[in-house]
């Protein structure tokens, strides 16, 4: 009978359990750990809303540099905004206020 018809002994298979164990322990690192593929989902997912976020900011950004620039080189615009915000009247205009004319005073 040579060697190799021998069954393996005890040593043998407690090697292989071990070996058999340690790559599971592997896998499951590689799947569930710090650094494994659920990880780099998370990252990937975070990555992705910081692009969202920063495409948002860099149109955010344009908007007000068009509008800084209105504000500097646009009389129109200065005097609409100062309509709009401020409540301002033109020098040569008047305001007259609709709210106290009663029913009576509207009829003459």
């Amino acid at each position: 009978m040579k060697s190799s018809d021998k069954p393996p002994g005890a040593g043998q298979y407690i090697a292989m359990v071990l070996a058999v164990m340690g790559i599971v322990v592997l896998f499951f690192s590689i799947i569930v750990g710090d650094k494994g593929i659920s990880s780099l989902q998370l990252i990937k997912i975070e990555r992705q809303t910081l692009k969202n976020t920063h495409a948002e900011l860099k149109r955010k950004n344009l908007r007000l540099y068009h509008e800084i620039e209105r504000l500097k080189n646009d009389p129109v615009y200065i005097e609409a905004i100062a309509r709009q915000e401020l409540g301002l009247i033109g020098k040569k205009e008047i305001v007259i206020n609709m709210n106290n004319i009663t029913a009576d005073e509207e009829k003459k």
